[in-house]
């Protein structure tokens, strides 16, 4: 079949820009939908800043290509239930509106030779043109939907479907092979079968010893039953890292004779012994070691490659940490000052290797700059809640740019930003179980410099530039202008005492 779209005839809803950008306006929404294999989802997102937040998201199950192997047809059923789908879409999107629309078919349109047999009725049905994508085009936006948010990937990016499997080889964040491969959790092929696809593949060898990041609903749901076999303390699959072993583990129960689907939610039971056996014969072809879960897919690459980026090389975390901070912060310019009060005491720890979090010996000045621009995320709510509150939202954030680590240092960080030392205000037991012992001292103290930052300034973003800190022979000096000394108060100067001791450091004040 010819790997090209087939246009309605229809006046579409809202023509796709010429350029391939996204629109302006006062608050442009974007909608994507994705037409897989095994279900299709629709995701809104709205965007008034470079971070794309999805406001609606809905997946159905249809199962377009159930059968495909055998007949190298859509079934005639599979076809009705994906119209439906796409029925209520339909309505969704002429309700909604969105500035942008883009309607991806992968693998089952790719493969089937009745193709046109959905895709007459399907753009009828949406008033918008439906883009084919040729497997080489999937798998690059899968992959840059992954490293659009993490700062630096390597090993190899695996996205399994119900039709199909992407594998990419990536140094660095860049692309350096790929390929695509008819092999689906809803095949029907045998092990052989399946291994002689994936061990041909020759570059795969050089994926030995690297992560593989698993991109899915399987791996997803893999994701889901390791939580729940091992107690792990946060339930959050995006940034979940399995050790290899484990992860054999895991597999072995899921693809035997009689599988262990503890954990595996109920709509993937079903195929969830042939996407584990896929996923075991590419681990053990390629030899790679952990197994990284990824919360991304293909509609982030497809959001990532129309929306403008105004600095490709700015990091992802510091562009969504700054938009959340223009719609929570009391004045604007407040984090931004808060930024520039606590840098020097990242740039102290960076000099005395305090500043590795997660791996990475530069990881802290990143993660300050973010929580500074998080720290106003519950200044509105009760005060006896804003801590718990605290923790909860920066778990929770819809985000896919941080590592479990990194986000529980940042969750630790704005929860002393709260509370302070309070004893009476125990952690979640997650803190010391994910994160070390160091990094758990740099995200209190951390806190305890934006507690005192934002509690002596008032709110007032002047206030904050007054102030300069700096690190001298163990001290942590407060220089403060002698006409503005009203403002440091004794309740302030014991806040200060209490940062620069939880920094290693003795409290020094000058004019």
């Amino acid at each position: 079949m010819q790997e090209t779209a087939i246009l309605s005839n229809n006046t579409p809803v809202d023509k796709v820009p010429a350029d391939n950008t996204l629109e302006t306006g006062p608050v442009p929404t974007a909608a994507v939908i994705d037409i897989g294999s095994n279900s299709i989802r629709l995701v809104v997102y709205r965007r008034d800043g470079s971070y794309p937040f999805p406001f609606f998201n809905e997946r159905i199950t249809c199962e377009l290509g159930r059968g495909l192997d055998d007949t190298n047809y859509l079934a005639a059923d599979r076809i009705e239930a994906a119209l439906q789908v796409l029925a209520r879409f339909g309505k969704l999107l002429t309700a909604l509106h969105p500035t942008f629309v883009k309607i991806a078919a992968t693998a089952a349109v790719r493969r089937a030779d009745n193709a046109a047999d959905f895709l007459r009725p399907a753009t009828e049905i949406l008033g918008h043109q439906i883009d084919v994508l040729p497997s080489s085009e999937e798998a690059r936006l899968v992959t840059l939907g992954l490293t659009r948010n993490m700062p630096s990937i390597n090993g190899l990016v695996v996205d399994l479907g119900g039709g199909s499997i992407e594998m990419v080889l990536v140094k660095d964040s860049v692309v350096v092979n790929s390929i695509s491969l008819n092999i689906g959790h809803l095949s029907h092929l045998s092990k052989q079968e399946i291994l002689d696809q994936v061990k041909a593949v020759d570059w795969l060898a050089r994926a030995r010893g690297k992560t593989l990041y698993g991109i899915g609903g399987s791996f997803r749901a893999l994701g889901s039953a390791f939580i729940a076999r091992t107690d792990y303390p946060l339930f959050l699959l995006h940034g979940l890292v399995i050790q290899r072993s484990d992860s054999q583990k895991l597999l072995k129960s899921l693809s035997a004779k009689n599988p262990d689907f503890e954990g595996i939610p109920a709509g993937r039971q079903k195929t969830m012994k042939m996407a584990a056996k896929i996923i075991k014969m590419v681990k053990k072809t390629a030899r790679t070691e952990d197994l990284f879960v990824s919360g991304t897919s293909l509609r982030d690459g497809l959001i990532a490659d129309v929306q403008p980026v105004s600095d490709k090389a700015r990091d992802q975390l510091l562009i969504t940490a700054e938009q959340i901070a223009l719609h929570t912060q009391r004045r604007e310019g407040l984090t931004a000052s808060l930024v520039e009060l606590l840098m020097p005491v990242a740039e102290y720890f960076q000099e005395s290797g305090l500043a590795k979090i997660d791996g990475r010996k530069r990881n802290l000045k990143r993660l300050l700059e973010a929580a500074c621009m998080l720290s106003e995320i519950c200044w509105n709510e009760s005060p006896d809640r804003r801590a718990d509150l605290a923790i909860e939202r920066i778990l929770a954030l819809p985000i896919f740019s941080v590592t479990h680590k990194e986000r529980a240092w940042l969750a630790l960080a704005i929860y002393h930003r709260y509370v302070g030392l309070k004893p009476h205000k125990p952690t979640m037991k997650l803190f010391s179980q994910i994160l070390f012992r160091t990094e758990r001292f740099s995200a209190q103290a951390v806190g305890l410099g934006m507690r005192f930052g934002l509690i002596f300034c008032g709110g007032v973003p002047g206030y904050l530039t007054l102030v300069t800190l700096s690190v001298e022979d163990g001290r942590l000096v407060c220089t403060l202008p002698e006409t503005e000394r009203t403002l440091m108060d004794v309740h302030s100067e014991r806040r200060f005492k209490i940062f620069a001791k939880c920094c290693g450091l003795s409290a020094d004040f000058k004019n």
